[in-house]
């Protein structure tokens, strides 16, 4: 299980033996607390890499120019805010100008179902916020498929009493969907192309903001 979600699960995990205990006591609240790790852990299982799809690594060079984007988006602020970010660059319109896909970790940007993310796009040296994403769990799939002229993007969402599955997001001639879990399922034998962001999430990996 990643750092990330270890980290989630102490926080829960304490605050809900605290309420346990007063309620039913201590051997009914470790049990609970047993059966929600086991559950947790098979989620992770359950995003398996999908065969037809070529997978990267996200990049390692620190981007001032990355942070002073989403630091804005998110009202973030360096020394007081724990982050660590990952990113990666891939032409998402086919203009040999490539889309930044930068996705966050940190306490203030994720929540049970997953993180933040953001689609930035270069303009004169600085990075202009194209889609702000919530609930995503790496690595990202850039489909082959297009829609509008932009490739669609193809994100697994499970927690929060979703059932887990994979859900294409396709572009609208502006911008993509911001909420993956309300956008149609896509099987995974139908899923082809590169994902993005492939990286194991540890306490000691990712770009510290």
């Amino acid at each position: 299980m990643s750092f990330l979600s270890w980290e989630r699960l102490r926080v829960n995990c304490r605050n809900w033996v605290k309420h346990l205990h007063k309620k039913i006591g201590m051997i009914a609240s470790i049990f609970f607390i047993v059966c929600l790790l086991l559950t947790s852990i098979n989620a992770v299982k359950a995003e398996r890499p999908v065969s037809e799809v070529t997978y990267m690594k996200s990049e390692t060079k620190k981007d001032p120019a990355i942070e002073k984007a989403f630091a804005k988006e998110f009202g973030l602020k360096k020394g007081s805010d724990s982050i660590r970010y990952f990113y990666n660059k891939i032409d998402l319109n086919d203009d040999q100008v490539p889309e930044t896909f930068v996705y966050l970790v940190g306490p203030t940007v994720c929540g049970t179902g997953g993180c933040s993310g953001l689609l930035l796009e270069e303009k004169d040296g600085e990075y202009k916020v194209k889609t702000r994403f919530s609930l995503v769990r790496t690595p990202i799939m850039i489909h082959n498929e297009t829609t509008n002229g932009w490739k669609d993007i193809v994100m697994y969402v499970t927690g929060g009493g979703i059932e887990p599955g994979y859900h294409q997001l396709k572009y609208n001639g502006e911008t993509y969907p911001s909420n993956p879990s309300v956008e149609p399922i896509i099987k995974e034998e139908k899923i082809k192309g590169i994902g993005i962001l492939n990286d194991e999430l540890t306490q000691d990996n990712g770009i510290v903001f």
